[in-house]
């Protein structure tokens, strides 16, 4: 019994953080169990740190997220973190209104204590038609806001140099949360 009470409490980090990935609320997936599919892992107890590498495969309810590799750490104030690296890194996940959410970005880092996951290194998100693209996509998960970042080449068109980003609504709607 107490080997699974310390597998919980070393995973408990990745289960906490772990919704944030979808840049959106979806509640029916975060009451769903998580399953992480991986070619190794790695537990340190005292560091509260664990380790996925190997192809890692992680779902959750709709949510399925790819990596090369994914850490989660856990400090002695409770703060979390969440660090998945890929190239690229990819989830898709389907929103409570129906519409497909697909993310893709080298890297994607979350943190508890400042609330922001960062989508960085050829970073997009997509919602329905709505897309925004850039090197560096930020969402603060307490105040709902999004931010992005440009360098060259963003993705749309390797041959330019812009430095810019890209944002692409659905006329429809008008909205990136729609």
């Amino acid at each position: 019994m107490k080997k699974k009470q310390v597998l919980f409490s070393i995973l408990l980090p990745i289960i906490y953080i772990f919704p944030v990935l979808s840049f959106a609320d979806i509640n029916s997936d975060q009451s769903q169990p998580l399953h992480i599919n991986a070619g190794d892992a790695t537990l340190d107890q005292k560091k509260m740190v664990t380790v996925f590498s190997g192809k890692v495969i992680i779902t959750q309810g709709s949510l399925v997220v790819h990596a090369i590799q994914g850490t989660a750490t856990q400090d002695k104030n409770g703060d979390k973190t969440l660090l998945l690296t890929g190239n690229p890194v990819t989830f898709v996940q389907k929103a409570d209104d129906g519409q497909l959410i697909e993310g893709q970005g080298n890297r994607f880092d979350y943190s508890t204590k400042t609330s922001l996951a960062v989508l960085t290194g050829k970073a997009r998100v997509k919602k329905g038609k709505n897309l925004i693209v850039g090197d560096t996509l930020t969402y603060n998960t307490k105040t709902l806001m999004y931010s992005a970042a440009g360098t060259p080449a963003n993705g749309i068109n390797p041959a330019k140099t812009s430095g810019r980003i890209t944002v692409i609504l659905d006329g429809k709607n008008g909205s990136i949360t729609k």
